[in-house]
């Protein structure tokens, strides 16, 4: 490379590199300047009412009393529905080889078994936090199958009585608050309908942040009888304030506080809320529908001359 070209190689670098320094000096620039614009001139947002329902899923296991039936002598066994159904006493349930095996109480009567009948007991399951046993959806007895005497063919659940559940649940503020005020009763939701009904507790007790349950359901349908599984939502509480996005939520000393204007200043205020999803936050003490608050909090000085309007 002769001499000519080497020194306009180094020109270009240099006024390359000139360049590339004038732009990193420009975007600095600009960036403490449009900080300074942003901590003067912060954006404002208003407080939105909304209301807030706690609430979590409840998957637990059934309790009910109940009775085997047993075929009373060999032969082909015939019912008239596979599906468990109510019975009065008296009233017909089955038939051996043409004879008929009555119903010795009101009950419910279900030809299916899940070999669970007579283990699946409050006291095995109610003591420790072990997970719940396994257990399989009542199979149906085949109709027209030869039994022997002795046989289970089924099994009678007698009525009236109570529907059980036990459940483990979170122990959130709002459920531990109302159970430790002496309210034993819980609110569920069930099925796509939604509709709430008030369950009552007769028992509880915790293991850190797990409490178990011993619930008395105020329903009891036939349905419920193919399987020993309960699914619903616990409705634990509403609670009424306001929705911000969480941006403008700061914590100072471990406390949770927003700058809230009043008139043409902003004030720091404590807050009381929880964050109600990935971008907001619900608050119910301390901030009042309607109320202006600065948006990017993080980085405001407070001492700083802000121009607010």
């Amino acid at each position: 490379m002769n001499r000519r070209r080497r020194n306009q190689l180094m020109r270009f670098l240099t006024y390359t590199v000139a360049i590339a320094i004038g732009l990193t000096l420009m975007h600095r620039v600009y960036r403490i300047s449009y900080m300074s614009y942003a901590g003067s001139h912060p954006q404002i947002i208003e407080a939105i009412a909304t209301s807030y329902t706690e609430e979590q899923p409840l998957n637990g296991i059934l309790l009910w009393d109940e009775q085997l039936l047993y075929a009373p002598q060999d032969g082909i066994l015939t019912y008239p529905s596979p599906r468990p159904r109510f019975v009065a006493k008296g009233e017909m349930l089955a038939a051996i080889d043409g004879r008929a095996i009555y119903s010795p109480y009101p009950a419910y009567f279900y030809p299916a078994l899940d070999g669970q009948e007579g283990k699946w007991v409050y006291s095995r399951l109610w003591p420790d936090f072990h997970p719940f046993p396994e257990f399989k959806p009542a199979q149906l007895v085949e109709n027209g199958k030869i039994f022997r005497r002795g046989d289970s063919i089924g099994k009678l659940i007698p009525q009236p009585q109570a529907l059980r559940c036990i459940a483990y649940l979170d122990g959130t503020p709002e459920l531990v608050r109302g159970l430790n005020n002496g309210d034993m009763f819980i609110r569920i939701r069930t099925g796509e309908e939604g509709k709430q009904k008030k369950v009552e507790v007769i028992a509880v007790k915790s293991s850190g942040q797990k409490l178990k349950v011993f619930l008395r359901l105020p329903f009891f349908q036939t349905n419920l009888l193919r399987s020993r599984k309960f699914t619903a939502s616990v409705v634990t509480g509403t609670q009424y304030g306001v929705l911000i996005p969480d941006s403008a939520v700061i914590t100072v000393n471990g406390k949770n506080k927003v700058f809230l204007l009043q008139g043409n200043s902003p004030e720091l205020k404590e807050i009381e809320g929880f964050p109600a999803d990935e971008r907001n936050f619900f608050i119910f003490k301390g901030v009042e529908p309607g109320n202006k608050l600065i948006l990017n909090a993080d980085g405001i000085n407070i001492d700083e001359n802000m121009r607010i309007w």
